[in-house]
Formats: structure tokens, sequence, C-alpha cells
């Protein structure tokens, strides 16, 4: 038995000695292997992240340049309201009187121009001294 636990005891130390000198070989084999395929799968993550960034990205930009498209839209719409029908702007509040210079008056068609304007609109028509 001495001799079968000698033997063992050898078995074991030279066991031991060949997975200590096999360990770094068997390392140096397999590591660049793994480290491809960890490489080629944090790579396609990457790449699904990129794609997705970009989806998301072009997504934004759609919605921000639709969103302009409709505030411009909006802005067109609202200078066009305030146009008079001549294509002048009236910067007038609304039951403002409409007012006219004393020179103005004296020309009859512009006073009869300001007296038809604010019976339309329903206002006062006002004889200033200057241009306000």
């Amino acid at each position: 038995m001495a001799d079968d636990d000698k033997q063992k005891s050898t078995n074991d130390d030279q066991a031991s000695k060949l997975i200590e000198a096999l360990a770094p070989k068997l390392a140096e084999t397999i590591l660049p292997a793994l480290q491809k395929q960890v490489e080629d799968q944090i790579g396609g993550v990457l790449k699904k992240n990129d794609e997705l960034l970009d989806k998301l990205a072009k997504a934004k930009d759609d919605d921000a340049a639709a969103q302009l498209e409709k505030l411009l839209a909006a802005a067109d719409q609202q200078q066009k309201d305030r146009l008079n029908k001549d294509g002048t702007i009236d910067f007038r509040k609304a039951g403002d009187p409409i007012k006219i210079t004393k020179a103005d008056a004296r020309d009859v068609r512009k006073y009869q121009a300001a007296k038809k304007l604010a019976a339309e609109q329903g206002v006062d028509l006002e004889i200033v001294r200057e241009a306000s």
C-alpha cells in the first residue's frame, strides 16, 4: 500500500506539474479566440447602438423640421390675416379710432377713404395734428 500511496503522490505531482506547464500554453491558444469573439460581439452591439442613435436623431430632426414648417405656416397665415385689403398692415388695436392728419383730411379722397374705413370697422375717425 505504501507503494500505491507513493505512486499516487508521484502521479499527482506529475499531473500538477503538467497542468502548470500547459496552463500558459492553453491560455495563449484560447485567449485570442475568446478576445476575437468578445470584440465581434461588442462590435455588433456598437453597430446596433449607432443605428438606433441615428434613427433617433433622424426622427428628432424630422419632428423638428415638421414643427418648424407648422410654425412658419402659422406665422405666414397670421401675417396675411393682419394685412388690409390694400396689402398694408394696420397696427392699431381693435376698437382704436382711425387717425388722419389735418393735412391729409384736407385731401378729399384721403378723407373719404379714411371715413369709409372707419365706418366699415365701426370705429371713430380722429383728425390729429401730426402723424403718430
